[in-house]
């Protein structure tokens, strides 16, 4: 099974204690792992400053997605932000697929998708708690769907977050189709990590 391929798509992260690491599990829809996504240059010095840090979600983060024969799929890197982030998500070659843009808003939150040109082909909305997230094409219809669920008491007290994309249609066009791929872990990123 393909990342691109499994409906739903299942990310997960492991339980972690005291480490500032973005790394993602990858499911298929039937539990089996398909690939793991692991953060590139976070090396000794990075974990100093972030754990002097008392939050670093405003940190660049850039994340590496391969499948279990260790063959790269995508890049995603968030880029240093303040108010609001953008990520970049490149193919393993360094061509670029777009960015997903945070959008400013103070109760939920909203990204939009943009193509290499920065055009705009879609958009992502959350509900007011950040836990279900809407993904509409360029036309405002709904394409797919990110639920953030609730952790269990074994990963209450942890970093851990797990997300699942369910997509409404089985073929999409480009870029749109990568871009809401690599989304739940672009909206863990910018929303979640180091807060």
């Amino acid at each position: 099974m393909d990342i691109f391929a499994a409906n739903p798509l299942l990310v997960r992260q492991p339980r972690r204690f005291m480490v500032d690491r973005s790394d993602y599990e990858v499911y298929d829809q039937y539990g089996r792992q398909i690939a793991w996504a692991q953060e590139q240059n976070a090396d000794g010095g990075m974990q100093v400053l972030r754990h002097l840090a008392r939050n670093t979600g405003g940190f660049e983060r850039r994340v590496h997605i391969s499948d279990l024969h260790g063959q790269q799929r995508l890049v995603i890197q968030k880029h240093w932000s303040w108010m609001t982030a953008t990520t970049s998500v490149v193919l393993p070659d360094g061509r670029p697929v777009g960015t997903i843009e945070q959008d400013l808003k103070f109760f939920g939150a909203k990204f939009t998708l943009m193509d290499a040109w920065k055009r705009q082909v879609g958009t992502i909305e959350g509900n007011f708690t950040g836990r279900d997230f809407q993904i509409c094409d360029h036309n405002g219809h709904e394409v797919a769907r990110v639920n953030r669920s609730l952790p269990d008491l074994g990963e209450l007290f942890t970093a851990a977050d797990s997300y699942a994309l369910h997509h409404r249609y089985p073929s999409l066009p480009e870029p749109l189709r990568t871009l809401i791929v690599a989304s739940a872990i672009a909206i863990d990123l910018v929303l979640r990590e180091g807060k």
